[in-house]
């Protein structure tokens, strides 16, 4: 009490001689009180009533400026106020105080500077829009900018040894007022947008660079270079967030942001010299162009998108929504269907530890350190100041990772990451985390790493260990190879030494970063080991953070793209398998697919069902062996890790109390899930696990349960299609799982007071049954499922109702429907009232289920015309005209919709007019309604501006669909009038397109017909379309095509051999015509694709040169064909090895 009265009196007596006009006549009054007031011990006590001082303060502004003794003594007080006793002023009044301490600026600068500017980085915390302000302080002509770039800048005469004893303070201690107060100004405008603050953003950076890079120690003292250093980096970490206009800036002054960040990343640490900053220069060896990494191995994955870039919450966790009851807490649909370890499940943020001061946050200098040397002692704050400007630099390069393009980042990595000549004193990232004392410096070295590996993989897959010994030069990818293993290496070092949680976790999860970016295949054996090793025993830890955090690397490392043996081993996969796509069950004879049913996902149907060459991956299948040697023994013992993820969800025992812990298990179990042999001698366990968790009362758990009885419904039947001969066993176990299973996943289904995600994702695990299980069904449970499907077609939420609908058109494939022309009826009525939901959602799921319905419609077709003697024009298996009518008329209003439903609505159009028979093309009101499908198909392959690529290579392949039916080529079908719209926009598509997919598919369609006559007179202008395209196939304007380069070339091979075959000799003459200025480009890359070609395939190139030679022999009619014409078709299209 006794510092607040003796406050209250001298504020007092101050504001009646401050708030008069004749301030003049009392100044040595105002002198001695403020005098007195700033030699009260305010670090005693607090003053209660916070309207005095405020009331002092506001005063001030009456001080005239040129007063400069009572404005230094009056700032002097402020800083006490507002530093120590945290007083809060009014923004008005502290605007106010920083408009006169301005003016005070410009009357009497050198004598009030380094107390003004310190009053101004105080006050301007309390401002939340000073964008009036800054053109006076940081434009060009600004003092802030001038100051750094020259402090002297505002001397009228030469400075002189009187000059400086009337300065208060000297050219460091200005250099050091005047970034602290840029520092308040930017952490202060923040907050306000880029836009505000990008006029002088270029300007700011260059006076903060210009500074560092010229300032040296022996000019300041050690606690002033360290604030210096400190305030430095952090206005560049500011200006790298705001520079937004294309990154311009940053990417110019990148060299040096690096060389600031490595200066003082390792800064005061023992035995590590204290650097200065230097440019750092950007690699010498070329930067790589990104490697197409391939989305999927096969097998069913998840809709993925993009990470958020600031997530409200931690992973796992996402943005929670209140369930219905009001108990319930719902996940984003998104957060379930993203692939659980993908890139794209990565959600990297900076720790609470490492988060930048607020606006509005006052904070305390490194001066009042020096107060309080009784309990601290000089080593301990000189560690704090040292630990402090570290972190500082660390989070800059972590915003530099955030902010730069990866490609450009990426020639600065040799800066930042070692290689295998490094010591205990070499400045880099991984050095941080193995060295330095403070904990938040450490876990911000682990995150500024994540950040820089965050998305690297198009980079680092080009990484390699050498197989022999390098004498001369080492390739780039090699020395990459070395630089991962070593930071693989001081990870592991890292994880064994370190002893604090916090960090310990945050090392795990950039561990989970780097796995999902290393090319595990391609580098030599035993990085995995030694790392594993270590965090096996994590996942058991007492930490339920850091055991959630172990189980994500582990889940991380059992995703890898390219399993290697090692990895397999570590986790206990004893056989590697390539998990197929659809379209690999569809290469198989039609009645064989046909018995097994195809079951495509709904991303691999949005594409062309026969032409996906890019998705063939032949790596993973030569190691399609079983492992002799196990960490955990052979035979049909249980995984370690699948051991600890049962235990965890109750499985034998009590499930884990800790909500992440049960999620990131079913995480984990989703993984494993893509690898079916861990699971297939214990799916009974991991049935009760599934049952637990639908038992669980959070509704998160649940939906997790959900999305893995999808997967591994999947990854079952997979296993199930893969045998030529049905394994009874394996048969029984499937059909025990969803014995088992069944009665709670309906019991979900049923339950309306559940929420809608999770009722829908558990109606599209059923469409995973599969063929082989439902037909094992008793007939009560088969009728008990349809029924219950049925019914959710009408539920009131669409994910529900189209989900429902999704799976009820699988089924549409089973033997014992099939057949059932009211189920098949139902099942498409059901997709046609939902398919005018306003849910986008709904719409996009059942666009793909209409496209799948009538899919099966045309393999029923098959099944029947291949197995019975007559073709059945009028067939019990067709639906009624008018639902035919209808579908299309859907499909036709859907094609209009968005990208996703149009892609699917494509293919739907061209599935109808693939099944329209010859008496319905007669119809008048058919006639209409196929021109226009016809007319739409065409529309979506051409025009370019509108129409996403998907949209386009499915239209091309509805197109060719429809050739397909040779009904359209009969004269009563409009023969002749499509064939005008059609072949042009083909050929047009096939030599133009920028998408080379949608070129393999055009190619395609234009050698789906399999008479020379239905070609008519579009038969040279399809030759010379095909031949112009294989002659521009080398030419490369996106590099992103270069991947689809051979499989363009080859299908574009398969199409002119298709034409060969067909070709007549009156034929010959034009198309030898074309081909001459084209042959050596034509030659050169059939040459190639026949030599690359599978043996199967190259059966059909080598056989067009047979059938044009025998055409040749054979006798001739007509008009003699000249033999040059022959020739150089001949010696064109013939292989000279083969032949």
């Amino acid at each position: 009490m006794e510092l607040e009265q003796a406050f209250v009196q001298l504020s007092t007596k101050f504001l009646f001689l401050n708030g008069g006009s004749q301030i003049a006549d009392y100044r040595n009054e105002i002198n001695t009180l403020l005098n007195e007031l700033n030699g009260l011990n305010y670090r005693a006590a607090r003053i209660g009533d916070v309207r005095s001082p405020v009331r002092l303060m506001e005063s001030f502004v009456n001080i005239p400026p040129h007063e400069d003794t009572l404005v230094v003594k009056a700032c002097f007080l402020i800083k006490s106020l507002v530093g120590r006793q945290k007083i809060v002023l009014p923004e008005p009044a502290a605007l106010g105080l920083i408009v006169w301490l301005r003016k005070c600026l410009e009357r009497r600068f050198y004598q009030v500077a380094c107390e003004a500017l310190g009053t101004m980085q105080l006050l301007f915390r309390r401002c939340s829009d000073i964008s009036k302000l800054l053109d006076f302080f940081i434009s060009n002509n600004g003092i802030l900018v001038n100051v750094l770039a020259d402090p002297d800048y505002r001397r009228v005469e030469p400075k002189t040894v009187s000059s400086t004893l009337v300065d208060q303070c000297s050219t460091s201690e200005l250099y050091l007022a005047a970034l602290l107060c840029l520092e308040s100004i930017l952490i202060c405008s923040e907050p306000l947008g880029a836009e505000v603050l990008e006029p002088y953003l270029p300007i700011v950076g260059n006076a903060v660079l210009d500074l560092i890079f010229k300032a040296r120690t022996e000019s300041f003292t050690e606690l002033a270079y360290y604030s210096l250093a400190t305030a430095a980096v952090n206005c560049l970490r500011i200006v790298v967030t705001l520079d937004e206009s294309g990154g311009e800036w940053t990417n110019a002054q990148l060299g040096r942001l690096i060389g600031v960040s490595k200066a003082f990343m390792m800064y005061g640490i023992p035995d590590v010299g204290k650097l200065l900053p230097q440019r750092v220069p950007v690699s010498q060896q070329g930067i790589p162009e990104p490697q197409h990494i391939p989305i999927s191995k096969g097998g069913k994955t998840a809709k993925t998108r993009k990470t958020r870039t600031h997530p409200k919450n931690k992973r796992g966790g996402g943005t929670r929504n209140s369930g219905t009851g009001n108990r319930e807490k719902q996940p984003s649909e998104g957060d379930i269907n993203r692939q659980p370890y993908s890139e794209a499940s990565i959600v990297l943020e900076w720790s609470s530890k490492c988060q930048p001061p607020l606006a509005g946050c006052y904070q305390t200098s490194d001066s009042d350190y020096s107060e309080t040397e009784a309990t601290s002692s000089r080593a301990q704050i000189e560690r704090h100041r040292s630990a402090k400007l570290r972190q500082a630099a660390l989070v800059l390069i972590g915003t530099l990772a955030q902010h730069v393009e990866k490609r450009i980042m990426f020639g600065y990595w040799h800066a930042l990451f070692p290689d295998e000549t490094r010591t205990p004193a070499t400045v880099s990232l991984l050095n941080c985390v193995l060295r330095d004392p403070s904990p938040k410096c450490r876990i911000a070295a682990i995150q500024a790493t994540s950040f820089l590996l965050y998305k690297s993989k198009p980079f680092l897959i080009q990484a390699e260990s050498s197989k022999k010994p390098l004498v001369s030069f080492t390739p780039f990818s090699v020395t990459l190879g070395n630089m991962v293993i070593e930071m693989y290496a001081m990870l592991t070092q890292a994880l064994t030494l370190e002893s604090d949680l916090t960090v310990l976790t945050q090392l795990l999860k950039g561990l989970t970063v780097f796995i999902q970016a290393t090319p595990f295949h391609r580098l030599r054996v035993g990085i995995a080991s030694r790392f594993v090793k270590i965090v096996r025993p994590l996942v058991r830890h007492r930490d339920p953070t850091i055991k959630v955090a172990a189980l994500m690397v582990m889940g991380f490392l059992i995703s890898v793209a390219d399993m290697t043996e090692e990895i397999a081993g570590l986790v206990g996969i004893k056989k590697l398998a390539k998990a197929p796509t659809g379209n690999v069950a569809r290469s198989k004879p039609v009645a064989k697919a046909f018995d097994l049913e195809v079951n495509q996902e709904e991303h691999e149907e949005e594409e062309a069902q026969d032409s996906e060459p890019e998705d063939e991956e032949p790596s993973e299948a030569k190691q399609d062996d079983t492992r002799n040697e196990n960490t955990d023994g052979g035979g049909s013992s249980m995984s370690w890790l699948l051991q600890v993820t049962l235990e965890n969800l109750g499985v034998n025992g009590v499930a884990c109390s800790v909500m992440p812990v049960r999620m990131e298990c079913l995480q984990v179990l989703c993984a494993m899930s893509s690898h079916f042999s861990l699971l297939a001698d214990h799916l009974p366990m991991v049935a009760q696990a599934l049952v637990n968790a639908f038992g669980d009362p959070l509704s998160e758990i649940k939906l997790y349960a959900g999305r893995l009885l999808d997967l591994l419904g999947h990854a079952l039947h997979t296993a199930l299609l893969l045998e030529d001969k049905i394994d009874p066993e394996l048969l029984d176990v499937a059909l025990q799982f969803w014995t088992t299973i069944m009665p709670t996943v309906t019991e979900q289904i049923q339950d309306v007071y559940l929420i809608a995600t999770l009722r829908s994702v558990c109606c599209d695990a059923l469409g995973n049954i599969g063929v082989h299980v439902y037909e094992k069904f008793p007939r009560d449970r088969q009728l008990a499922l349809i029924s219950l499907l049925t019914g959710c077609t009408f539920d009131d939420d669409s994910a529900v109702s189209s989900a429902a609908a999704r799976t009820l058109s699988v089924y549409i494939l089973f033997p014992s429907l099939r057949d059932d022309v009211c189920y098949v009826e139902n099942t498409i009525e059901s997709i046609l009232r939902i398919m005018r939901d306003p849910n986008l959602t709904a719409r996009i799921k059942t666009s793909w289920s209409l496209g799948n319905a009538t899919d099966a419609l045309i393999l029923n077709q098959q099944h029947h015309l291949q197995h019975e003697s007559s073709a059945l024009e009028d067939s019990s298996i067709m639906i009624s005209d008018d639902m035919m009518r209808r579908t299309l008329e859907v499909a036709l209003e859907s094609a209009k919709d968005n990208d996703k439903v149009r892609s699917n609505a494509v293919r739907t159009i061209g599935n109808v007019l693939h099944l329209l028979r010859p008496a319905q093309l007669e119809q008048p009101a058919w006639t209409s309604l196929y021109q226009e499908a016809i007319d739409r198909l065409i529309q979506n392959v051409t025009v370019s501006s509108t129409v996403n690529v998907k949209v386009k290579w499915n239209a091309c392949y509805a197109l060719g669909n429809m050739m397909k039916n040779e009904s359209f080529f009969l004269p009563g079908a409009g023969g002749g009038s499509w064939e005008r719209r059609v072949f042009p926009a083909l050929c047009e598509t096939v030599v133009s397109s920028p998408n080379f997919k949608v070129r393999i598919n055009a190619a395609q369609a234009l050698s789906i017909i399999g008479r020379r006559a239905h070609y008519g007179a579009f038969f040279h202008q399809t030759w010379a379309a095909l031949l112009q395209a294989l002659e521009q196939s080398d030419n490369l304007v996106d590099y992103n095509e270069y991947k689809r380069r051979d499989s363009l070339q080859e299908q574009l091979c398969l199409s002119l051999a298709h034409l060969l075959r067909l070709a007549a000799r009156e034929d010959v003459v034009s198309m030898a015509t074309v081909l001459l200025p084209l042959y050596d480009a034509v030659r050169g890359n059939w040459v190639r694709v026949i030599s690359r070609i599978l043996p199967e395939k190259s059966a059909v190139l080598l056989e067009s040169y047979r059938v044009l030679m025998e055409l040749r022999k054979g006798k001739a009619e007509g008009e003699p064909v000249p033999a040059s014409s022959w020739d150089l078709l001949l010696k064109c299209f013939q292989d000279s090895d083969v032949c």
